[in-house]
């Protein structure tokens, strides 16, 4: 058994075979220019996957493939491999690995050591359910590189993901780097040369992952879903920011990096969903998460010595803010949309006549398009602060960071910060005055940053909760999410009222209705405020 330590990525995109000659020569003139030496190989491979119909394997976070390899002028060789459980952060993905030289492309599960199975498992039996779900078949060019103290295989594939039965075959187009031997910190810096010259991103998802969701689409499609368990972690569709999921026992310092790695992978999946289909509401998930953390250094800021001056977490938290700036105009390019919508409630309701409609448009307009988006996540700076998170949480694993001598226990930490964040909000609200004016609508949107730092810190501290007690975070949460709602509402209507003077002619009736609609707004924000401020704090 081996236990195979690897970055991957995937390429901004992949049009034709010059593209993939473009990037093998970067890479030889990179390797070269910076005087290391190493060796280039071309192989066909072909992959293919097996699971039974009920994919037992995969519930028991097995995976069988048998992969076939021909070199230039060489015969086809043939091996089988079994991959069990292992963990993926920030793209740094470590799974054990089971290799077995075989005679063609079909699996002996007897040839395997018996320590994987399950107790009481009939190989037998399971040699004669397991078929072929699907298959991956690409072009890999591989540069074993030796460094000083470590080799490093880098692999670029470029090829599809195959499966009977359904036409869609998802292109493969990354790259992985490999430790073959010596110290991990060869791959960090192998990679960042890459990312001096290639549009990459970190990779969560497998190419046996994107089989294992085609494949799970075929059979959706014909109707043979039914009946089929899946516990499959690897399988993550974009998920909404929620509760960081937090154990009562755990120090402060583990705490902070349990949350750090799950913003990552969460950011990651985020971006990945982005390249797929772009859109506003994905490019806002994408901010969202930049914030929680930020927010999670914020919090912790204890946990680093203030003595090192920059010290490597101010580093990563300024990084971190630069990015959040770069699209922080994703929210008001969202409102615009939002506004300039045929389905739009306001625009049915106001009539907003289209000389207003076109001045949002060319609002609209200036802001980065989606392939400026595109280049930003897959620049190299961005790269390098998602590396350098990697290479934090990696530091901080391997040390007894549990010895850290913190005054309070995770619960004292957390309700610390929990009250010291809603008192401010609370604070900011308390100065708004009834019945609605002109002034309300400015200390609600002045009150938008404190209120996101508030639901941020929930985000971090609320999953220290369970059973019953979720509820009341829920109760506590519902009604500071929705003045967060009103506040983003009130920005639209502000967009609108920001245009309206612009217009040649003057609009009453326009001019009316966004009175009306902002004072209606402002009672319904007054009373959602009314009630978050009677609310109990469920940590206290």
């Amino acid at each position: 058994m081996v236990t195979e330590i690897e970055l991957k990525y995937s390429l901004l995109e992949c049009r034709d075979m010059a593209t993939v000659q473009q990037v093998k020569a970067q890479i030889c003139q990179l390797l070269t220019e910076q005087e290391l030496a190493f060796v280039h190989q071309v192989k066909q491979l072909s992959n293919h996957y097996f699971d039974t119909e009920s994919l037992s394997l995969r519930q028991q976070r097995i995976a069988l493939r048998t992969r076939g390899t021909q070199a230039l002028h060489q015969d086809v060789r043939f091996e089988q491999t079994i991959k069990t459980s292992g963990t993926v952060i920030a793209g740094l993905h470590q799974r054990p690995e089971y290799n077995v030289d075989i005679d063609d492309a079909k699996p002996i599960l007897a040839l395997f050591p018996e320590a994987i199975w399950r107790p009481a498992t009939d190989i037998k039996q399971l040699q004669q359910e397991i078929v072929e779900l699907f298959s991956t078949n690409f072009t890999r060019h591989t540069w074993l590189v030796t460094l000083s103290n470590a080799q490093v295989e880098i692999a670029f594939d470029s090829g599809e993901v195959v499966c009977q039965g359904h036409s869609n075959k998802p292109r493969i187009y990354e790259i992985e780097l490999e430790l073959v031997s010596g110290d991990t910190q060869a791959l960090f810096v192998l990679t960042k040369l890459l990312f001096s010259q290639l549009a990459l991103r970190p990779g969560q998802l497998t190419k046996a992952a994107r089989g294992y969701a085609l494949y799970h689409e075929s059979i959706a499609v014909s109707g043979n879903l039914e009946n089929i368990a899946i516990d499959d972690d690897e399988l993550v569709e974009p998920i909404a920011l929620t509760m960081i999921d937090l154990s009562k026992n755990s120090s402060i310092d583990s705490a902070f990096n349990k949350g750090i790695e799950y913003s990552i992978t969460q950011l990651q999946l985020s971006v990945d969903s982005y390249v797929d289909a772009p859109s506003l509401s994905k490019l806002a998930k994408i901010s969202e998460l930049l914030a929680l953390l930020r927010q999670g250094f914020w919090l912790f800021n204890e946990l680093f010595p203030a003595n090192k001056s920059p010290s490597e977490q101010q580093e990563l938290r300024s990084e971190l803010s630069y990015f959040i700036r770069t699209i922080h105009w994703v929210n008001n390019a969202h409102y615009i949309q939002a506004l300039t919508s045929k389905r739009s409630s306001n625009q049915k309701a106001a009539s907003v006549n289209q000389e207003l409609i076109t001045k949002l448009q060319l609002a609209q307009q200036r802001y980065p398009n989606e392939s400026q988006v595109l280049a930003i996540l897959h620049s190299e700076r961005f790269n390098n602060l998602q590396l350098n998170l990697l290479s934090l949480l990696l530091k901080r694993n391997s040390t007894d960071t549990n010895k850290t001598e913190n005054t309070s226990s995770l619960i004292e930490f957390a309700a610390k910060h929990l009250t010291h964040s809603s008192k401010a909000i609370s604070r900011e609200l308390a100065k708004l005055q009834t019945p609605p004016n002109a002034s309300s609508s400015e200390l609600y949107l002045t009150a938008h940053s404190l209120l996101i730092r508030a639901l941020l810190t929930t985000s971090w501290f609320g999953g220290l909760v369970s059973g019953s007690e979720s509820d009341m975070v829920s109760r506590f949460s519902m009604p500071w999410l929705d003045i967060k709602q009103g506040i983003s509402e009130l920005q639209s209507l502000s967009l609108l009222q920001q245009q309206l003077v612009h217009l040649p002619a003057s609009e009453p009736k326009l001019a009316q209705w966004l009175t009306n609609k902002s004072d209606n707004l402002i009672t319904a924000l007054d009373q959602s405020r009314a009630k978050a401020l009677t609310m109990k704090p469920y940590w206290s």
